[in-house]
């Protein structure tokens, strides 16, 4: 700068005005160039009157600029003081008439001519050479009574002209290199300008952060306090240290999560150039605003003024900082913060109740879990279990129970049994079977832990409605559930119920298990149990679908040394079996197998004797085949005659279900009055008859044109136990209308058929005599 203001000061032109004042002595027109005034105006004065005296006084200053006039329209060159000191031929001081000049006044020369003066400006200034100016400032005067002196002057100003020319070039090269350096000196000067303009806008903006800090949180300070924020962090350079950034993120983190969010995330960035990190707590002071209470208001201040986050603002934040920790914390030691901050975000997020939100969580701990993080926190991994839900499509949907506490087991954590008897209810009613396997599989583990495991301090028993629950569930197919299952029952003390062994055996019959089938027959046997029809029927359906199995059934049975898996049960299996095949012969054979076997026909034993013996006649005689036989009714009914005279013999009474079967029988053979016997029987004896028996013989009846017996026996539905039968009135009913229609339509149809036949015989002879009539 200093260099500029130098120049600038050099270079500056004389302000001196000269006047030239007329002298009617010189014969000569003065014409001053304007380039070497110098010379010309030494020629002027040599050319003059000699008896004229000049002085000139003037400071010794070095212009390098003049200003130009004209005179009666000749271009001229306003002297300088040098110029006209040079001019002198001696003296300090010139005096022209009356006026009189001094150093440091402006002079103004008249030229020696007639005529007025015209003073302009020049704005194409011209140099004169500084050398110049100075070899003309110490020339002699030379006598002006001397005319050849003249020529050594003019002699002398040529050299001088030459030598200006050639210094002149030099001044140009210089002022170039002047030039680059005022270039230089204005970058300089405009990085300075731009530094004093960051210190400027740095201060603005701490002064109006503090002032927005100071006073008390409302919504009108958090936003300027916003503002401050989104001008730093447009700016590209720093304007706001770390500590104002981490004040700003405290001041919002109340108000606004979101505008924290940012905050934090603004200042992770300046830590990652610098190659620093930011503290934990303040990514957890974010994610704790997550949570339900936070998210909304702050209880703690009555008047909060704190800014709602509606679902769809929380989705967005929470996949975003996932993101961001993954993205940022993902090398080396940097990996703590995913390790410790992601399962919190997750907790954070199923403490809500809303199922859309609990749902953000599942991919952040299904990647916590694929990436196998350690489990630093395992009491946070229980607390989520803990918040364990129900769901009809499955608990998977909303959250890796199972994988979470198979994870927390394996890190060597022993959770508590609350937790994990809340994982296992998650599973109901227990469809995924390899979940529930699994859950199973470690509680077992636990609950086997020593006495001096840490596990021993709880008690990880099962109740037996639960287990009673899976092992309904894996019926049919997973034995190796149901066998956990009773694994389990035996471990906590538990009996078995009758529902848990047919659970097994249909669990035995799917996966083609006979042995173990049969022994678990047995044992239900021996535990006072009766199998249901319905699970003999099922285990029947089973074996009897593959002839070989059939025949290895029977062997397996009939073999002496497998006591063990004979039992009635097992035979009545047997017996169905072959009565679902229609080979009623193999069927009688089984009964009569069972007193060389020590065992006792039951209930059930007769039942299917008499079923394998309607399928039989079924078979034989379809319902709209017309009636049987007489013959072949015989039969059959010897076949039931012998059913009743042994079920007689053991003294077994007649269940419903045995009944239904008889009334079937009979239905089939078109003995609806026996059948009608039957039902007086077992209403008599009190046995409560199913509805089925009730709809076949009254449809028979109704079928047969009876509608008065038909509507009798649906009215004995209140004394045969099924209560009110509306609906089999009601289908009597329409039977009874739809044979009333069809028999008046058939009489309309027997009256129209001889109009039919006459009109018939009446064509046939028109017919008749056209034929005789064409040739």
């Amino acid at each position: 700068m200093m260099r500029r203001l130098i120049q600038n000061t050099v270079h500056r032109p004389c302000r001196r005005r000269i006047s030239m004042i007329q002298n009617t002595l010189a014969p000569y027109t003065t014409s001053i160039s304007s380039r070497y005034s110098g010379s010309e105006a030494i020629r002027s004065q040599l050319d003059g009157d000699t008896s004229t005296s000049t002085q000139f006084t003037s400071p010794y200053i070095l212009p390098t600029r003049s200003r130009g006039f004209e005179i009666q329209g000749v271009s001229t060159r306003q002297l300088s003081s040098e110029a006209i000191q040079a001019l002198s031929p001696g003296g300090d001081h010139v005096s022209f008439g009356s006026s009189s000049t001094h150093a440091g006044d402006d002079v103004m020369v008249t030229p020696f001519l007639g005529g007025d003066v015209q003073e302009k400006d020049c704005s194409e200034d011209s140099t004169a050479g500084l050398e110049s100016v100075e070899a003309i400032s110490t020339l002699e005067s030379q006598p002006t009574s001397t005319p050849d002196g003249i020529e050594d002057v003019e002699k002398d100003l040529g050299e001088m002209d030459q030598e200006g020319e050639e210094k002149l070039d030099v001044n140009d090269t210089a002022a170039a290199a002047t030039n680059e350096d005022v270039s230089e000196v204005s970058e300089v000067q405009s990085k300075e300008d731009a530094v004093y303009d960051v210190d400027q806008e740095k201060q603005r903006l701490s002064r109006e952060l503090n002032i927005e800090l100071q006073h008390e949180n409302t919504s009108r300070r958090y936003k300027k306090v916003i503002k401050v924020f989104k001008d730093a962090q447009s700016n590209p350079d720093e304007l706001l240290d770390d500590q104002q950034l981490i004040s700003i993120f405290h001041h919002l983190l109340h108000h606004d999560v979101l505008a924290s969010y940012d905050v934090l995330k603004y200042y992770a960035a300046r830590c990652k150039e610098r190659g620093t990190l930011v503290r934990l707590d303040m990514y957890q002071r974010v994610i704790h605003r997550i949570r339900p209470v936070d998210m909304h208001s702050d209880l703690s201040k009555p008047k909060s003024t704190a800014r709602r986050m509606n679902p769809f603002e929380l989705r967005h934040f929470v996949e975003d900082l996932a993101l961001h920790l993954q993205e940022e914390y993902s090398e080396g030691k940097k990996m703590v913060y995913q390790h410790i901050l992601l399962p919190e975000i997750v907790l954070a997020l199923s403490e809500h109740k809303n199922a859309s939100i609990n749902l953000l969580g599942k991919p952040i701990i299904d990647y916590v879990l694929d990436k196998k993080f350690p489990v630093l926190n395992p009491e946070l991994y229980e607390y989520m279990l803990s918040r364990g839900r129900r769901s009809e499509t499955g608990p998977e949907e909303f959250f890796p129970y199972r994988r979470v506490l198979a994870e927390l087991i394996r890190a060597g954590h022993t959770p508590k049994s609350e937790a994990v008897m809340t994982v296992l209810q998650c599973y109901h009613p227990f469809n995924d079977i390899k979940a529930t396997y699994s859950i199973l599989s470690m509680i077992h583990k636990l609950h086997l832990g020593g006495k001096d495991s840490p596990s021993a301090a709880e008690d990880y028993s099962v109740d037996l409605g639960t287990l009673e629950a899976i092992s309904m569930s894996s019926a049919r197919r997973s034995v190796e559930l149901s066998l956990l299952v009773w694994d389990l029952v035996e471990l906590f003390g538990h009996t078995p119920t009758e529902g848990m062994f047919e659970d097994v055996i249909m669990s035995f019959a799917s996966t083609k298990q006979d042995d173990n089938m049969y022994a678990a027959l047995v044992d239900m046997e021996k535990n006072g149990f009766v199998p249901s029809p319905s699970l003999m029927r099922y285990v029947a359906v089973k074996v009897s679908f593959n002839e070989r199995r059939m025949e290895h059934s029977h062997k397996m049975l009939t073999w002496k040394q497998n006591e063990h898996m004979r039992s009635t049960h097992a035979m009545n299996v047997m017996l169905i079996g072959y009565g679902m095949k229609r080979d009623i012969n193999s069927a009688f054979y089984i009964f009569e197998e069972l007193p060389r076997f020590n065992l006792q026909p039951d209930a059930n034993t007769f039942s299917f004797l008499m079923e394998a013996l309607y399928i039989d006649t079924k078979e034989r005689f379809p319902p709209h085949g017309g009636k049987p036989p007489p013959q072949d009714i015989d039969d059959v009914l010897g076949a039931s005659q012998i059913i009743l005279d042994a079920m007689g013999e053991a003294e077994i009474e007649k269940t419903k279900q045995f009944y239904y079967e008889h009334i079937r029988l009979l239905c089939a053979l078109s003995l609806l009055d026996d059948a009608n016997l039957v039902l007086e029987d077992a209403i008599m004896s009190g046995v409560p008859i199913p509805r089925a028996t009730l709809f076949i013989l009254a449809n028979r009846f109704a079928d047969n044109g009876n509608y008065e017996l038909a509507h009798k026996v649906a009215g004995l539905s209140a004394a045969a136990g099924c209560g009110k039968f509306p609906r089999l009135i009601s289908r009597i009913n329409n039977i009874e209308r739809a044979a009333s229609t069809a028999a008046i339509n058939n009489t309309e149809r027997a009256d129209t058929e001889p109009i039919n036949n006459t009109e018939t015989v009446e064509s046939e002879s028109i017919n008749t005599e056209t034929a005789d009539i064409e040739p």
